[in-house]
């Protein structure tokens, strides 16, 4: 089922844990009108402005997925309001920097994706996007995850 024009639920629910676990993963319909948000707020513009598509490593993640894949307690994948994402051709630092500059590029005074809450790289493997609730004032933070002695340690800001 298409959720917005480049995107399907299923790349949002398809996930390699749930299946070794036998499980499926059926987003609650409060998640798909949030993947949705995700995706016309955050994911489409991207796309257009990176020419290419997108791919989703980890969408919605249900409390038991979460759980198994190690997730924050707080994490908006179980909200269904972030997704870690790929892009073919782009090394992820290159993804999140353009990420930075759509939020911070602006449209008659209105910066092209305003409801980004945080956008994460990863491990330097991926980039992390992440919407705030809708009542909820986004943070705009732009953090790098590192695994630093088994943990993950955030810093603030973008680094390679």
């Amino acid at each position: 089922m298409l959720i917005s024009p480049h995107f399907d639920l299923a790349e949002f629910t398809t996930s390699q844990t749930a299946a070794r676990l036998g499980r499926d993963v059926i987003a609650p319909v409060e998640v798909v009108r949030n993947l949705e948000r995700l995706c016309f707020e955050i994911l489409e513009p991207l796309r257009d402005m990176l020419a290419r598509p997108i791919i989703i490593n980890s969408g919605y993640r249900p409390d038991w997925l979460n759980k198994a894949v190690g997730g924050s307690e707080t994490s908006a994948h179980l909200l269904g309001l972030a997704a870690d994402i790929i892009a073919p051709g782009i090394v992820p630092m290159g993804v999140a920097g353009r990420v930075g500059m759509m939020y911070a590029a602006q449209i008659d005074g209105r910066p092209l994706i305003p409801t980004l809450d945080q956008c994460i790289l990863e491990f330097g493997r991926w980039t992390h996007v992440g919407l705030r609730a809708a009542n909820e004032t986004p943070r705009g933070e732009f953090l790098t995850a590192r695994s630093v002695n088994g943990r993950t340690v955030y810093e603030v800001g973008l680094r390679p």
